[in-house]
């Protein structure tokens, strides 16, 4: 990996896994402090809102980081535009919530808190298509100022709250309050730092064209977000929001280690858009892939071997429930962080409507499998259905891929895969016989790590000088 590519993305890793963190932290703060039945009325709308938010212009952020890559946009003047077509998606979108609200026979329990949830979504929605304007300039720096200013306020707001009122509506409104003031900060550091273009279009015709470069992401995005969630929205129909949380509390872990594949795709990914790719030998996607293949191994066994004194630190001893739904969703990663760099290149392609094929066949898949093994099985049937509807967009997304010519498969892909079939033995191994085969235990860890397909070299600027060198005499041999 390239070391500016490294850097660049720590920084933006850092702030996301700060913010991520900060937001975790507001959650588990909830559980702590709540019964667990409004808890799981806060993490049902929650999720409500995720579902929906991304129908609301979720689409929009990576066509701004596009934009401003290609030289097409920068500035205030984007970032009011960016607001206004926030806008056009958000006024439908609130009714569609409240006709969801119906259908699901919650309108009357839940239509205060429904306000709040559509105000949240245009400041948060501010905040995010800012935050996005300065990845496409590549100022990471002020992007992670802006994203971890939201959390902060956010969990400032909602401990005030946990430690008076313990309102589920105060509780809402500590988001609404959070996007806010990340809202205002980005817009002014936006104003200062980031210089003025001049622009022959009207505003009007701008948020026309963004719009219309944006709908096959937005709808796209807007399904990712169903399938993800709609598990949630299942368990809290079919059986109870105690069920919501001892299934929603570790789902909160899964979303934190999407940390480590966002912030290094966002990297590359204006590098992507301005060139089709970038340099093969250094931050290229294949080596991205392996690179994040290897971490999500590392991440599989950290949480299979620690899932019980984590479950218990994160949540208490109420939510012990959780420690095989966390051991079972952190497979998840695999497919998952495969998938952040196969949308990467599909975005940089401009292949948008790709993302609304793979979502569309992940959300079938889900919900299919959900209504069929949800009551049988409970909230366990979700964490399975999870791990198999990731792998399910993974098969969709590398066919996608082929079709634009794209780059499909990690390095080293057999190392791969020996390292994958020697930690599921590992892992296999601790699920059905605790610690009683340590030694056994012992030997797959140290060969899944003597197969790893990772070296001091890719860290190093001697060992990214011969890809470099290498790249570059396969590119004039192809040539």
């Amino acid at each position: 990996m390239n070391a500016a590519v490294l850097r660049r993305s720590f920084t933006l890793g850092a702030a996301e896994f700060s913010r991520k963190i900060l937001l975790a932290a507001t959650v588990l703060l909830c559980a702590r402090f709540l019964p667990p039945e409004v808890f799981g009325d806060y993490v049902f709308l929650l999720s409500f809102y995720q579902i929906f938010a991304v129908l609301g212009g979720a689409g929009l952020p990576s066509s701004l980081l596009r934009a401003v890559a290609r030289g097409q946009g920068r500035g205030m003047r984007l970032g009011f535009v960016s607001v206004i077509a926030r806008l056009v998606y958000i006024v439908p979108t609130a009714g569609l919530m409240y006709l969801a609200m119906r259908l699901m026979s919650f309108s009357a329990q839940y239509l205060p808190a429904l306000g709040l949830l559509v105000l949240m979504m245009v400041v948060r929605g501010a905040s995010e298509n800012v935050t996005f304007i300065f990845q496409g300039n590549e100022d990471q720096t002020s992007s992670a100022k802006v994203g971890v200013s939201q959390s902060a306020v956010t969990l400032v707001a909602t401990l005030a709250i946990c430690l008076t009122s313990k309102s589920l509506l105060l509780l809402i409104a500590a988001h609404v309050i959070g996007g806010f003031a990340s809202a205002v900060y980005g817009f002014t550091l936006l104003r200062f730092k980031v210089g003025r273009k001049n622009e022959s279009e009207t505003i009007f015709a701008e948020t026309r064209s963004l719009l219309n470069e944006s709908h096959w992401l937005n709808a796209g995005t807007f399904v990712a977000s169903v399938y993800n969630r709609i598990d949630v929205l299942l368990l809290r129909r079919l059986l109870t929001s105690a069920a919501v949380a001892v299934y929603a509390a570790p789902y909160r872990i899964l979303d934190l280690t999407q940390i480590i594949p966002s912030s290094l795709t966002a990297t590359i990914l204006p590098g992507l858009c301005r060139n089709g790719e970038t340099n093969p030998g250094l931050a290229s996607p294949r080596t991205a892939m392996r690179f994040l293949l290897v971490i999500a191994f590392g991440l599989i066994i950290t949480v299979t071997a620690a899932a019980p004194w984590m479950t218990y630190l994160l949540f208490g001893p109420k939510y012990q429930g959780s420690i095989p739904v966390l051991q079972i969703l952190v497979w998840a990663t695999v497919p998952m962080f495969w998938n952040f760099v196969l949308n990467a290149q599909l975005i940089a392609h401009s292949f948008d409507r790709a993302i609304l094929y793979g979502a569309s066949i992940a959300l079938v898949v889900n919900v299919a499998l959900n209504l069929l093994l949800i009551p049988r099985f409970g909230y366990m049937a979700c964490a399975a259905v999870t791990v198999i509807t990731e792998f399910a967009l993974l098969s969709t997304n590398l066919y996608l891929v082929s079709v634009i010519g794209a780059a499909g498969f990690p390095e080293r892909l057999g190392r791969l895969a020996l390292t994958g079939i020697f930690l599921g033995g590992f892992c296999l191994c601790r699920y059905w016989a605790g610690t009683r085969y340590l030694w056994i235990e012992g030997a797959l860890l140290v060969f899944g790590a003597l197969s790893a397909p990772i070296s001091r070299s890719d860290f190093s600027m001697s060992g990214m000088a011969k890809q470099a060198v290498a790249a570059q005499t396969t590119a004039r041999a192809v040539g």
